[in-house]
């Protein structure tokens, strides 16, 4: 199968672990983090959409198995265990576009375009997760900034 059963199991598991959090979020954040994970299992539905119809399309049966789905009630450790599972899904994706033998070229270019699609939504997910965990920080060289009069 050139489509990864994993990559939508991954998928599967996005929805139901975003939503979950939504309704488990609590505290001064639930008014937009709630919202924000319920817009995330969205977003995870449409490639839940996707992947399913490609695979069928190429003549394989998807899977009706999610991977492994996380809860917690601390606001950092679902945001930790999110960004696990968007991790996840997109070495599951690269995996799969790793597969590719170039036995139909039009086939090919036209999951090799999803896939990549799939893997570049991950990484915005991904780096969007980072910065709300602040795992990644700016540098600072000067803490004044001066504009010129033009």
């Amino acid at each position: 199968m050139k489509v990864s059963i994993k990559s939508l199991g991954h998928e599967y598991a996005g929805v139901i672990q975003y939503y979950q959090h939504s309704f488990l979020v609590q505290g001064s954040e639930r008014e937009y983090l709630a919202s924000f994970f319920r817009d995330s299992g969205k977003k995870g539905l449409g490639h839940v959409e996707r992947l399913g119809e490609k695979i069928v399309a190429l003549g394989g049966l998807p899977t009706v198995e999610p991977a492994t789905i996380r809860q917690a009630t601390d606001l950092k450790e679902m945001l930790r265990q999110d960004l696990e599972l968007e991790r996840e899904a997109q070495a599951a994706h690269l995996a799969a576009l790793k597969q590719l033998t170039g036995e139909d070229e039009a086939e090919e270019i036209a999951l090799r375009f999803m896939l990549e699609e799939l893997v570049e939504a991950e990484q915005r997910d991904i780096d969007n997760l980072e910065m709300l965990l602040a795992s990644r920080r700016p540098t600072l060289t000067t803490k004044e900034v001066r504009f010129k009069s033009a």
